[in-house]
């Protein structure tokens, strides 16, 4: 995206880029259009970018709601567990009034939407390319309808068909999530290119929100429809994204990718206005593929894990291995747990659990100050340290296992935690996990991303109940020893290899990785400086 405003003459931009450029394809050496773009898209402002750009904004925010599903879905899982007619229906009297799901039918239940996500996401790369971004949303939608319509309809003690409806619709939801990131990183303007992309966590939290309240208020009903109109309340989103795909834009990188330019100008006239640069903004995407293509011309998911690519995929993937490292299926999937074991009765600590997901959002609204402020970089690093600290803390305060005062302590600190993670590490991997992908491959990459981040999810989910339970390992708050110390680990990788992309272009991202600069220095290099001419580059 770029603005009408005059470029500042002092802004660095790659005046050599083609020097690391491979095999017999001609160098680039179109750069005065990238130098231009680049001044005038660092020279917006966020709040003036969210005025001159409010449409875009707004479409962002609107293909980001079916990551709302995504957060719904994992929470109504472990949630419906806990009402009485769902056991009943789908579990084993075990005494008078007394039911209980079979533990393997628990496990499947809570991990059947992430592998349904790790192939929905693996998928995203294919149809979002053939099909667009708006056709891969459309898919992810009649999918999704189909997926609720089967749970919906499923009669008691048909365990595996609703094991079959939370599978597709899990496919959906890995679709929703790789979807929303690759199109807020294609459609919005630098300056609120890390707000939009981190909009994507705060739809998951208010998916997780919005879960919690539905059974709160279902979950003592008698009938089927205790767990049926939770199920039922999803069709709202899919329907109403349906509604707007009409009226919503293309991504116009993959119009231009695709060779219908004039329909990419369109869109950039609709998005932006017509007091902007819309010529300028079209020779950027065009200037930057060409540019990218000059690196590879044709692209497949090998791709992802060939040269520098291989680093951009990994920092993809490892942003959500991290998540799930610094313990957030076992801070926040236990909340509940730590508050009763304080003293709440069930009612109680189920409403504190509530609020949990209440901070949650709070901090991912503070995120849309800070990922521009600070940086991702600084946020992601720093945020990491701090749940690695309340891990610690956490396992500390457990040692002493009847100890009133320390059991308050750790409930306390499940909000601490949940305010810290939801303020960087969730929001920040999904602005850096779209960012770090080169335009070419970002479906594909940010799919893969996707994946990593479901499969952890479903391990750490079946993993964790046994290193908490009272009848399993039994460690309680303890195994914030084991997560505090992957978080260590973790943060030594984080120091290493997350790049800050804060005020970079695609262009300047893609010079940075093929020169293979430091993260370290990704903020702070200037890319000029670098001397290389193209016959070194080809030796």
């Amino acid at each position: 995206m770029a603005h009408t405003e005059k470029p500042d003459p002092s802004a660095s931009h790659v005046e050599d880029a083609a020097s690391i450029v491979k095999g017999d394809c001609p160098p680039y050496d179109n750069f005065a259009v990238l130098a231009e773009a680049a001044a005038t898209e660092k020279a917006l402002s966020p709040l003036k970018a969210a005025r001159v750009y409010w449409k875009a904004t707004f479409w962002c925010l609107f293909m980001c709601m079916g990551a709302l599903l995504w957060g719904y879905d994992s929470q109504v899982g472990g949630g419906l567990l806990s009402v009485p007619s769902f056991r009943r229906d789908f579990g084993f009297e075990s005494g008078p009034d007394n039911y209980i799901l079979a533990a393997q039918w628990q496990s499947a239940f809570n991990s059947i939407s992430s592998v349904g996500g790790m192939f929905g996401g693996l998928s995203l790369g294919y149809v979002s390319d053939k099909f667009g971004r708006r056709g891969a949303v459309a898919l992810c939608c009649v999918v999704s309808i189909a997926g609720i319509l089967i749970q919906f309809f499923t009669y008691p003690h048909k365990n595996a068909q609703l094991l079959v409806g939370k599978l597709i619709n899990g496919f959906s939801l890995g679709m929703y999530v790789s979807g929303a990131s690759s199109y807020c990183a294609e459609v919005s303007p630098l300056a609120l290119r890390g707000v939009t992309t981190s909009s994507v966590n705060l739809w998951i939290d208010l998916g997780q929100f919005m879960s919690n309240g539905v059974i709160k208020g279902t979950g003592n009903w008698t009938s089927a429809y205790a767990y049926r109109l939770p199920f039922a309340l999803q069709w709202i989103f899919p329907v109403l994204l349906l509604i707007g795909l009409p009226f919503a834009p293309e991504s116009p990188w993959w119009l231009v990718r695709k060779g219908r330019v004039e329909e990419a100008r369109k869109v950039l006239v609709r998005l932006s206005g017509e007091h902007n640069n819309v010529e300028l903004q079209l020779q950027q995407i065009q200037e930057t593929i060409r540019l990218e293509d000059t690196f590879a011309a044709n692209t497949t998911y090998a791709d992802c894990f060939r040269g520098i690519n291989l680093k951009r995929t990994g920092i993809a993937c490892m942003v959500f291995v991290l998540q799930q490292a610094a313990g957030v299926v076992f801070v926040l999937g236990f909340s509940t747990y730590f508050f009763e074991l304080a003293g709440f009765a069930d009612s109680k600590a189920f409403d504190l659990g509530v609020g949990v997901t209440a901070i949650g959002v709070v901090g991912n609204l503070f995120t849309f100050y800070t990922v521009n402020k600070f940086g991702r970089r600084f946020i992601f690093n720093w945020t990491l340290c701090a749940c690695c600290v309340v891990l610690l803390v956490i396992g500390f305060l457990a040692i002493p296992s009847n100890n009133q005062g320390a059991r308050w302590a750790i409930a306390a600190l499940t909000l601490v935690y949940n305010f810290i993670y939801q303020t960087g590490i969730g929001p920040l991997g999904y602005v850096i996990f779209a960012e770090v992908s080169s335009a070419k491959l970002r479906s594909k990459t940010v799919g893969i991303g996707i994946l990593v981040n479901s499969l952890c999810g479903m391990v750490m989910n079946i993993v964790c109940p046994y290193l908490v339970n009272p009848d399993e390992a039994n460690l309680g708050g303890k195994v914030g020893f084991i997560f505090g110390g992957l978080s260590v680990f973790g943060i030594i990788w984080a120091y290493f290899y997350i790049p800050e992309t804060k005020n970079r272009t695609v262009d300047e991202l893609d010079a940075l990785f093929e020169r293979k600069i430091s993260a370290r220095k990704f903020s702070s290099y200037k890319l000029q400086d670098e001397d290389l001419v193209h016959e070194e580059a080809r030796k």
